[in-house]
């Protein structure tokens, strides 16, 4: 699994969750990214290593960097951070904003054009 295809399924699973207010799924989407951003493992790229297959890099790869920190690392705990504050702790004054990031991640994933990591790794990120 790409990264590319990891972010279209996750966008589409978070968009149909909110739709149908399953709030459990919510909560494991939101673990799930948690879990990725603070270990550096990656469901894609463990999906790869199983299969035997060398780790997708994506297109993000390319630049130089600066910090050793990657930039879909650090996405993913942003990503995180602003759904656990918008879904769970502020769900009446910030209701848009995880169906905002879900439009935006199902799109980054149709596209493979994902402006945050754009900028991250303009800001230095590997």
């Amino acid at each position: 699994m790409t990264d590319r295809l990891y972010r279209l399924i996750f966008g589409a699973t978070m968009l149909a969750s909110l739709y149908f207010d399953f709030r459990f799924t919510v909560y494991a989407l939101i673990c799930l990214m948690m879990i990725e951003g603070l270990t550096g493992w990656r469901l894609s790229q463990l999906l790869f290593m199983l299969r035997g297959l060398p780790a997708d890099s994506g297109m993000y790869a390319q630049a130089s960097c600066t910090t050793g920190f990657e930039a879909e690392r650090i996405w993913r705990i942003l990503i995180g951070a602003v759904l656990v504050l918008s879904y769970i702790f502020f769900p009446e004054t910030l209701w848009y904003m995880p169906w905002f990031l879900a439009f935006v991640i199902f799109g980054a994933g149709a596209s493979d054009v994902c402006p945050a990591l754009l900028l991250m790794k303009k800001a230095g990120f590997r």
